[in-house]
């Protein structure tokens, strides 16, 4: 296990953001793959390479469908779900979180997941932020990071060592500036979900998820998508 500790997490802070990456979140698009109709989402790929001169570096892969396996995600997964590709550069931020870190095997190359969400509630519709429950993504490690919380009050993380638990190993509310580095295949996660503050009849909560595959794995392209889709039908 990396640096994580033996619980399989570890709670970190964010470089910080500029106003461009906070703004964005403002033009992100409902997700129309959630019915509760208060997710907003946009989504990219890479690939991570390490180099001895300059670190991580990282490739943009051609812009694909999210697919996400039903065993990990039976809300949602199982289907292809169609995304417009994350507008500004959180490169930087990730690099910055690696560099510090350092829980990533630099001998081999990875593929990265990076969701761009952003919640939104009001009084007549509370906000689930993981509609799937308690659950795992499926990657080798998963990075949750708050980067804005505008009048809401819930949002609580929660991890588990396992689904039937009834006490979480850790829960507590992650504020912006604040990410979650979680060995996936050692815990569960969800959080509770959110509604608005008393500074408003809205709220939105903002944050990005990035989860990282050993690239050997193949979780990028046609072999993953149809492994996807093969498991749905079945």
């Amino acid at each position: 296990m990396p640096n994580f500790g033996p619980e399989g997490f570890k709670l970190v802070d964010l470089p910080p953001v500029g106003e461009d990456i906070l703004r964005s979140y403002h033009e992100v698009e409902l997700d129309p793959y959630i019915a509760s109709g208060t997710r907003y989402k946009r989504f990219s790929q890479y690939r991570l390479t390490h180099t001895s001169d300059h670190g991580w570096e990282f490739e943009l892969l051609p812009h694909r469908a999210y697919t996400a396996f039903k065993k990990f995600n039976p809300v949602a997964g199982g289907m292809l779900r169609e995304y417009q590709p994350i507008s500004v550069d959180f490169r930087p931020l990730v690099k910055a979180v690696l560099d510090e870190h350092d829980f990533l095997d630099p001998s081999v190359d990875w593929q990265i997941n990076v969701h761009q969400n952003r919640s939104v509630t009001t009084h007549e519709k509370p906000a689930p932020l993981t509609p799937e429950g308690k659950h795992q993504d499926g990657h080798e490690f998963v990075m949750i990071s708050v980067l804005n919380r505008t009048n809401v009050v819930g949002g609580q993380m929660r991890l588990w060592r396992d689904p039937q638990d009834t006490q979480p190993l850790w829960e507590g509310t992650l504020q912006p500036g604040d990410a979650a580095l979680l060995d996936d295949r050692a815990v569960y996660h969800d959080v509770t979900d959110i509604v608005p503050g008393p500074e408003g009849d809205t709220g939105s909560r903002d944050i990005l998820i990035v989860s990282f595959s050993r690239w050997d794995e193949k979780w990028y392209g046609d072999e993953h998508d149809q492994a996807v889709l093969s498991e749905a039908a079945r």
